[in-house]
């Protein structure tokens, strides 16, 4: 059996981008043949050089190309959430302050501005729980409706992109069965030009091995003439 067939470089021209100047792998999986034991080979050569191989994932990751750099639309907030982010920080835990109720602090139980505050503190704090009851009584009158209605829109959305799924799935299918047909319709010239090529490589060696034999003949006669 001869080796599989496969195209072990690029077939139009070097290739471009970030993979430019590696070789490719163009296999014809449809019409290859892989016995046990080759399998097996390529296995154990795979293992062979994962071990050798000094790479670490993210090696792998700084081949690609850079990630492009978010400009955030100029917003300071989205760009100070990124850089803390991006240092491993926690966020800051939240300011419950303004939700508490308190007086001034006795030293300044005499104080106008601190009690003024404290009274506007309450006022808030009395317009939030005003809202938010306000809030449960819009829930309770048309909670029931909005729910059902965003459970329709997300169903309709739910089955577009279940559609979606499936043109592409049957996109995907028509390409493969495509590449099957074509490699199916080409695999036999492709086995006869492998052999055509394997019985002149036989050939070639045979020519040579008698050129080989004559130019050693003509070497011996002449030194016999000498």
């Amino acid at each position: 059996m001869g080796e599989p067939m496969a195209i072990d470089s690029a077939a139009y021209g070097e290739q471009s981008g970030w993979r430019a100047g590696q070789d490719l792998i163009d296999a014809l999986p449809y019409i290859d043949t892989l016995s046990p034991e080759m399998r097996d080979e390529v296995d154990r050569l795979v293992q062979e050089e994962m071990q050798r191989s000094t790479k670490k994932p993210v090696d792998y990751l700084r081949e690609l190309p850079p990630i492009p750099t978010s400009q955030f639309k100029g917003s300071k907030v989205l760009k100070s959430e990124y850089e803390r982010v991006r240092r491993g920080e926690g966020m800051p835990p939240l300011d419950t302050h303004r939700y508490t109720l308190s007086t001034p602090a006795k030293s300044k139980m005499n104080d106008l501005v601190a009690w003024g505050k404290a009274l506007d503190n309450a006022h808030s704090q009395l317009e939030h729980q005003h809202l938010r009851l306000l809030n449960l009584e819009l829930y309770l009158k048309y909670g029931a409706e909005v729910w059902k209605i965003g459970n329709a829109e997300n169903t309709v959305k739910k089955e577009e992109l279940e559609m979606e799924v499936e043109k592409i799935k049957k996109t995907i299918e028509g390409i493969n069965q495509e590449r099957k047909l074509s490699q199916i319709s080409i695999g036999s010239d492709l086995k006869k030009h492998e052999q055509e090529w394997f019985q002149l490589v036989e050939k070639n060696q045979g020519i040579q091995a008698a050129c080989q034999t004559l130019e050693e003949e003509i070497e011996r006669l002449e030194a016999k003439k000498q």
